[in-house]
């Protein structure tokens, strides 16, 4: 929860506590299944128990902790099916959001689209792998601005806090990297012709084959 005073936003120190923990599980400092430890947790964020509890059961509900038997939470796991069905439903989310945002496109998102498509491919061809992954986000979120769909873009951004740890994982592998640069290309073209079913089956087909390199690379996780 946050408050305005005087103008100014207050961030709670639940706010505090959900934000900083969730950043943790993302980039698997605190790893999966791990049990997280409440009170180490409340000293290092200097907050007290009642939001530290209450930003737990915010990331619960979000699905990235989960309560134990004994009350603990622990970092929530791993697996295939989970990628799988995350990927799935983005890939339908998005498959919309691209439908709504042909109708909004100008020539000023044009341009926009084609400057970070350009940079996608400069930053790939350099195998610059946070840069490209950097542009490429920028490219989804133009789409979902384009779309004006808020109901979507807030299940979106649950969704994508819990894809991005399963990114995080496959962040060393340089699997996809020129094909995806490529699809962006296509993915922008089929946009300024307005064809809208190809442009939706090339962006969910571009949405699973991410799957396909994180699938992967959680294989090699689970054999270390």
């Amino acid at each position: 929860m946050t408050n305005t005073i005087n103008g100014l936003t207050r961030i709670s120190t639940k706010d505090i506590a959900y934000e900083q923990v969730k950043e943790r599980i993302i980039k698997l400092e605190l790893k999966p299944d791990s049990t997280i430890n409440r009170v180490n947790l409340e000293k290092e964020l200097g907050v007290s128990r009642t939001p530290m509890r209450e930003a737990l059961q915010k990331l619960e509900g979000e699905g990235l902790v989960a309560q134990q038997a004994n009350g603990t939470f622990k970092v929530s796991s791993i697996s295939k099916k989970e990628v799988k069905e995350l990927f799935k439903i983005r890939s339908k989310l998005e498959g919309i959001l691209i439908e709504e945002a042909i109708d909004h496109l100008n020539q000023e998102s044009i341009n926009h689209l084609t400057y970070l498509t350009d940079m996608i491919k400069v930053t790939s061809k350099l195998e610059s792998r946070d840069e490209t992954e950097n542009f490429g986000y920028r490219f989804h979120a133009e789409i979902y601005r384009l779309s004006g769909n808020d109901t979507a873009l807030i299940l979106l951004e649950q969704l994508n806090d819990r894809i991005n740890r399963y990114r995080n994982l496959a962040h060393n592998s340089k699997l996809g990297i020129q094909s995806s640069s490529h699809e962006h290309e296509v993915i922008l073209q089929l946009m300024i012709e307005k064809n809208k079913s190809k442009a939706v089956e090339t962006l969910e087909k571009h949405i699973l084959d991410a799957q396909d390199s994180v699938v992967q690379s959680l294989e090699e996780y689970d054999t270390n």
